[in-house]
């Protein structure tokens, strides 16, 4: 799933976009366009529901109930990662909402991906499963946890601590968790530590140290730790977000750069300096959870600081649209591809709940996420009136849409009813 090492060079790129621009007829949407777009009042929760129910339809158009892998429509590669936050979208959806349309399908899906250990690491896909892979579908059992979503089947076993459900959102969350820590202790033998992308030696990829795998494993532990108030699970976000820093993954002013080669001599030396929104959005949520647990002013600048970097490199394309989300590397070409168009999901998603968790930056984050919402509802005015599109800031639909730009809108719009959901729940 890393954003670099998947890129597509340009010819590829452009089969990618004709292929997506047809992902919805292959969906089996209507062909048709409609000519205006949906319709959102920011200041309405009834017409931001509205609108999130509208295009959260658009997204499900992509779920195949025939999977037993839980996935969604894609043109290939079929990227499982993305399935994953796609029902962590419904799942958000819900919880916002009130709507529980598709709640019995996100609890079937997460119970076919789960595993024989409750982790998120099943044998369906241990032929090539990342760490960033695993850690996307763990965010659903952390959200599930904060939510008090419902519980997946319940399978009892004995604890020291009594009985206990041996797959319950904690107890899933706390089993990723500590797969990461037996795999960064494997790793530390290059750049001092961290993750590598791989988990599996013979994976193309396994040569890699990035962003997006260690800021899952600091936003896992920061999110246990809230939750808890454990502190092993602290003082583990406190050494991946050090290690992070250190290695030079995360700037001294916050930028986050993909990540650095490990083989031989290479030792993390070489940062690909590529910045991609999902990558500082993983980083921006686990501070934010860091901040709460410990209301450290430390964490507060941090997360602070992560924000104000975010919205120097992701919102304002251009002047008319200042305070609207993109993806700078390769949106304003139309060169992201289907792993990439999702990208801002997870930057909308983790700076909704981000104002919650840190009221600081609630002004702020609520200016740029109520610009970005009007401008992705603005571009859903494709086939069915709930096909979106990619650039946000043109005011109608740009021809291009597929699940990772329907997730991301969906993210984008329903971000504006964090505040409103219920209050993220703390281990009683």
């Amino acid at each position: 799933m890393d954003a670099t090492t998947r890129a597509l060079d340009s010819s590829s790129r452009l089969l990618v976009f004709k292929m997506t621009r047809l992902s919805k007829i292959v969906a089996g949407s209507a062909l048709a366009p409609v000519a205006s777009s949906l319709s959102l009042n920011i200041k309405d929760q009834a017409s931001i529901k509205e609108t999130a129910a509208q295009i959260a339809k658009g997204l499900y158009v992509y779920h195949d109930p025939s999977s037993t892998a839980g996935q969604f429509k894609q043109p290939e590669p079929w990227f499982w990662w993305l399935s994953g936050s796609a029902w962590n979208g419904l799942m958000d959806y819900t919880m916002y909402t009130g709507d529980t349309t598709y709640q019995a399908d996100i609890l079937s899906s997460l119970a076919k991906n789960v595993g024989p250990n409750y982790d998120f690491v099943p044998i369906e896909q241990k032929s090539w499963e990342a760490n960033d892979d695993q850690v996307y579908w763990v965010y659903n059992a952390l959200t599930a946890m904060e939510y008090s979503f419902p519980a997946l089947p319940c399978e009892k076993s004995k604890t020291e601590t009594g009985e206990d459900c041996a797959n319950s959102w904690l107890a899933i969350g706390t089993n990723a968790f500590e797969d990461f820590v037996a795999r960064w202790k494997k790793d530390s033998g290059t750049c001092g530590g961290g993750l590598k992308w791989q988990f599996t030696e013979t994976a193309n990829g396994y040569y890699y140290k990035n962003s997006v795998t260690n800021a899952g494993f600091f936003q896992t532990a920061a999110r246990l730790a809230r939750y808890t108030g454990n502190q092993t699970f602290g003082d583990w976000a406190t050494k991946v977000w050090d290690w992070s820093t250190s290695v030079g993954f995360v700037s001294p002013d916050f930028h986050v750069f993909d990540g650095a080669g490990d083989d031989k001599d290479a030792n993390c030396t070489a940062i690909n300096k590529d910045e991609w929104s999902y990558n500082i959005a993983s980083y921006i949520h686990g501070a934010a959870h860091m901040y709460a647990f410990t209301k450290s002013s430390t964490w507060e600048s941090r997360v602070q600081g992560l924000v104000h970097t975010a919205q120097k490199t992701f919102f304002g394309p251009n002047t008319n649209a200042t305070d609207v989300m993109y993806e700078q590397k390769c949106e304003l070409d139309s060169a992201c591809n289907i792993d990439q168009t999702s990208f801002k999901a997870s930057l909308a998603r983790w700076l909704g709940k981000t104002a919650v968790l840190v009221p600081s930056l609630k002004s702020d984050i609520n200016t740029l996420l109520e610009a970005t919402a009007q401008g992705a509802a603005s571009s859903c005015a494709g086939y069915d009136n709930a096909t979106c599109g990619v650039q946000w800031y043109t005011g109608g639909f740009d021809g291009q849409s597929d699940l990772g730009v329907e997730l991301s809108a969906l993210e984008a719009v329903q971000s504006l009813l964090a505040e409103s959901a219920p209050k993220f729940a703390v281990l009683s």
